[in-house]
């Protein structure tokens, strides 16, 4: 006979053990497991497929957290399983991520379908496209968690079990792909472009340059097939589906293609010299008289892509160029440069009137994309006017007020927008800060720059803010130097910055002295190099490490430029050069 009841007491079921460390399956089925190696016993006795034991789990949740793991909610309307597939507790926690905070943060510019409708609807079929979330997510959050600090592939040797696991999701993912490759599936090639895309993403949020170029490279060779044949990505979907969403898919690559080409000359590779991408040329072009009125920010947006991609194919090729091949070659190169022009310039005489006329019936997100348009609508005539220009400094100096009114309208930017995106896949404010960082003349501009890119560390696709903030920083300190050296006056020289009191010269080389220490140190720290005196010449690209082709970078090459022409310091003989692979 059971004993009775106490009055006011409730009798708890008892619970069953819930698995931690055992296979993927028991996890997410929530029950012990018995962790037979290779495959549970729990999984076998009952016909289920056993899928195996992470490798690698992410640290428990910070105390204080919801029990789901963030301070955000669980995928509404969803299955509790997930996607009626194994779901763990680590991945739940990461799709949770992905969902409310990576793709905002990915639409902070402008909207697109592609991560509004495409991304999370592949998401719950497609396992591939699910794996490559869960390690996007992971990599944000602890990208997000540090700081966003510059990411370098010494990142992921060091055994940070984010990395590490993001790193098993991503092999989970090429490898369900892989066992896809001889299927006939109408689907199989947007499955393929996205996990294409998600790869090339997770793969910079590691600086891993040389992996995320050979992913968009597979991609882009997949939307040349397509193009070249007249085929769309998904001939079997509906309207709805293969409509705006592949249309920006395709613009997701074409414009992660123009910013390559800064980074690798393979790129562009949707484009040639006076072929514009003929999906963004038809939406804004009226039969035979070009361009006509924008009558939305999305119109505007695919023709000012159709100029930044003509630009940047002609500035990535340009800058940092030496003097002797620009000679060389200056007639090809400044009949390519009258043709950018031309385009930038009709660009300008119909987005301005554009935006004085709409700005204010914009929504704030949509007016954070205009004023990024119209910033680009000053940088990159700059940028096309200096590259040809060599070491002419008193031509470059000419461009001292635009560069300074670059940095003002990056200061409006981001007064306006105090929740700043960490990562995008858009082009911002970092290439136009860069020009204002290593090109100015002017000390005070390029410092206000360098404070601009500092205050906001955050990728735009293959930028990143912290790297072209330490190259203008090293720049600048070389410079500085330079001049007190043959000037011990110049010292006292004084630099009026706006919000803050004035800066000498030397204050100003004392502040960049202390940064490149700091940066040092961390290099030493981490066994990159050995022991470094104050005097020896830090080579920036020491802090990215190892990456095939760096020196064709063309932020890299801007830098050497500048640098060149700097009397050159002893190298110490501790402090070895560059480890950087060509």
């Amino acid at each position: 006979m059971s004993p009775p009841k106490m009055p006011g007491t409730t009798q708890k079921r008892a619970g069953r053990g819930r698995s931690k460390t055992g296979c993927r399956t028991c996890r997410a089925r929530r029950i012990k497991c018995d962790e037979t190696p290779v495959a549970c016993r729990n999984c076998i006795s009952t016909g289920r497929q056993c899928d195996g034991y992470d490798a690698h789990r992410l640290p428990p949740k910070a105390k204080g957290l919801p029990k789901n793991g963030l301070d955000l909610p669980a995928c509404p309307g969803w299955p509790e399983d997930g996607f009626g597939r194994a779901m763990t507790s680590d991945e739940k926690r990461c799709f949770s991520h992905f969902q409310f905070r990576t793709i905002p943060t990915l639409l902070e510019f402008f909207d697109s379908a592609l991560w509004q409708k495409l991304v999370l609807q592949l998401s719950r079929s497609e396992p591939p496209v699910y794996h490559a979330i869960v390690a996007l997510s992971a990599l944000h959050q602890v990208s997000e968690a540090n700081g966003m600090p510059l990411a370098t592939p010494a990142t992921c040797a060091e055994g940070n079990v984010w990395h590490q696991f993001a790193e098993d999701q991503l092999r989970r993912s090429i490898k369900l792909l892989n066992q896809r490759s001889t299927s006939q599936d109408p689907h199989l090639r947007q499955v393929i472009l996205v996990c294409c895309l998600l790869f090339v993403l997770a793969d910079l949020l590691r600086g891993l340059y040389e992996s995320a170029f050979t992913h968009l490279r597979g991609g882009l060779r997949v939307l040349k097939e397509l193009q070249m044949t007249g085929r769309g990505l998904d001939s079997s979907s509906s309207a709805s589906r293969s409509g705006l969403v592949g249309q920006s898919l395709f613009s997701t690559f074409a414009h992660l293609d123009s910013l390559a080409a800064h980074y690798d000359r393979v790129f562009p590779m949707l484009t040639s010299r006076g072929q514009p991408l003929a999906d963004q040329e038809k939406v804004h072009a009226a039969p035979g008289r070009g361009l006509h009125d924008f009558r939305t920010l999305r119109e505007a947006r695919v023709a000012f892509d159709s100029l930044l991609s003509a630009s940047y194919r002609f500035s990535a090729m340009c800058m940092g160029m030496a003097e002797a091949e620009v000679l060389l070659r200056y007639d090809e190169l400044q009949q390519h440069q009258i043709e950018v022009w031309s385009k930038t310039v009709k660009f300008k005489q119909v987005f301005l009137p554009f935006y004085t006329n709409i700005y204010d019936q914009l929504s704030p997100k949509e007016q954070r994309g205009a004023d990024i348009i119209r910033l680009h609508i000053l940088s990159l005539p700059i940028c096309l006017q200096t590259c040809l220009l060599g070491k002419n400094r008193s031509a470059l100096a000419y461009f001292t007020s635009d560069l300074e009114t670059v940095c003002s309208m990056v200061e409006a930017i981001m007064t306006k927008f105090p929740e700043r995106p960490s990562f995008t896949v858009e082009t911002g404010v970092i290439p136009p800060l860069y020009l204002s960082a290593i090109l100015c003349c002017d000390y005070s501009v390029r410092w206000r720059a360098i404070q601009l890119l500092r205050s906001w560390p955050h990728r735009e696709g293959p930028f990143d803010s912290n790297w072209c903030a330490s190259l203008a920083e090293e720049a600048l300190r070389l410079e500085l130097h330079a001049r007190i050296m043959e000037d011990a006056g110049f010292r006292e020289a004084r630099f009026v910055l706006p919000n803050v009191d004035e800066i000498s010269a030397n204050d100003m080389l004392g502040k960049l002295v202390y940064i490149r220490q700091q940066k040092l140190n961390m290099l030493v720290k981490s066994g990159r190099i050995g022991h470094a005196s104050e005097n020896a010449i830090w080579d920036p690209l020491d802090a990215v490490g190892s990456v095939k082709g760096m020196h064709a970078w063309s932020c890299v090459r801007a830098f050497n430029a500048v640098t060149s022409r700097i009397p050159e310091v002893k190298r110490d003989e501790n402090f070895p050069k560059t480890n950087t692979v060509d």
